[in-house]
């Protein structure tokens, strides 16, 4: 019995994921006509929905739907349907939600990412000067740190946000002090 609702759990959640319902709107005035936007079903699996402001030449415009946002780079304009010929597109700031019919949507940030490393102490973070990533559409900036034999470590990666009090030490033998903070601004310094 609890595997059959297991596996209607499963099969009941893949087709919610299917038929997401964003609020949809064709281009408009930014902040205008979007206001009022329909509700939509996505067309694939891996479509979430989206928000963007962007410059059709050097007028602001506005948009809501459905897509796909492309892993480890900026989602291209087309993907929004942002592909007349001969228009120039500027100023893309794309943000999304993974829950129906949201209200509020969020950037994908851009962090600055290195691998686990020692550092003078606790609150320093290792160098990560030349080195970024992007995140996905719901992680954040996180660093990630803990103390062993004396010296102290940092990471630095995208995360999906967690609370802070919940982070444990992954080997509670040989590490202390283990930790996490998290940033909502583009390549941030300050955790």
């Amino acid at each position: 019995m609890k595997l059959s609702m297991i596996t209607l759990v499963a099969l009941f959640g893949t087709v919610l994921s299917a038929n997401l319902k964003c609020k949809e709107c064709a281009e408009s005035a930014k902040d205008g006509d979007c206001e009022s936007a329909a509700d939509g079903t996505c067309g694939a699996a891996t479509d979430i929905c989206y928000m963007i402001t962007y410059k059709k030449g050097t007028d602001e415009k506005y948009k809501k739907g459905c897509a796909t946002p492309t892993a480890g780079a900026a989602t291209p304009a087309a993907t929004f349907g942002l592909n007349e010929q001969g228009v120039t597109y500027t100023e893309l700031k794309a943000e999304w939600c993974n829950t129906a019919l949201c209200e509020e949507y969020s950037p994908r940030l851009t962090c600055k990412t290195c691998a686990l490393a020692e550092v003078d102490d606790i609150d320093a973070l290792c160098n990560a000067t030349s080195s970024s990533a992007l995140c996905g559409f719901d992680e954040q900036c996180a660093s990630v740190f803990y103390m062993k034999a004396d010296k102290a470590y940092n990471e630095r990666m995208c995360k999906e946000f967690s609370e802070p009090k919940e982070w444990v030490c992954a080997d509670n033998k040989t590490q202390s002090a283990c930790g996490i903070k998290f940033c909502k601004t583009d390549n941030c310094e300050d955790y």
